[in-house]
């Protein structure tokens, strides 16, 4: 019996200087920021997510602009982009929505919605990064 009551009362210390160490060291991930990474490149990776999953017709394509946002060149699609802050851009609101998300019938995967928020925090450039 004594060798429990040891043992629990080991245990019960041992969670509580867990549970100090926890609580005075948690750990904070900061991620790495979006300058760091590679260069997103609108002509080669934007724009062709934007013209074949919101700038089709019956959609955003400048024909049919649907609630006046057309998604099919640049200057368009920054009509619905805050350069350096995805948060606040209407196009990644809009494809990470829980409401309502866009496109309705096929919603982006992750790796295209990455792509286009990494792209508005490097600033949302015009790039064009083809080989020559």
């Amino acid at each position: 019996m004594k060798k429990t009551r040891f043992g629990l009362f080991s245990a019960a210390i041992i969670l509580s200087l867990g549970s100090v160490v926890f609580l005075t060291n948690s750990c904070q991930h900061e991620g790495i920021p979006a300058e760091d990474m590679t260069q997103i490149c609108f002509t080669e990776q934007v724009l062709p997510i934007f013209m074949n999953s919101c700038g089709t017709s019956g959609c955003h394509d400048a024909k049919t602009a649907e609630g006046d946002y057309v998604f099919t060149d640049y200057a368009s699609i920054m009509k619905a982009i805050t350069p350096g802050n995805a948060s606040k851009s209407k196009a990644y609101e809009a494809i990470t929505s829980t409401d309502e998300i866009m496109p309705p019938d096929n919603p982006l995967p992750l790796d295209k919605r990455t792509i286009i928020r990494l792209w508005i925090e490097q600033g949302a450039k015009q790039t064009n990064c083809a080989s020559n």
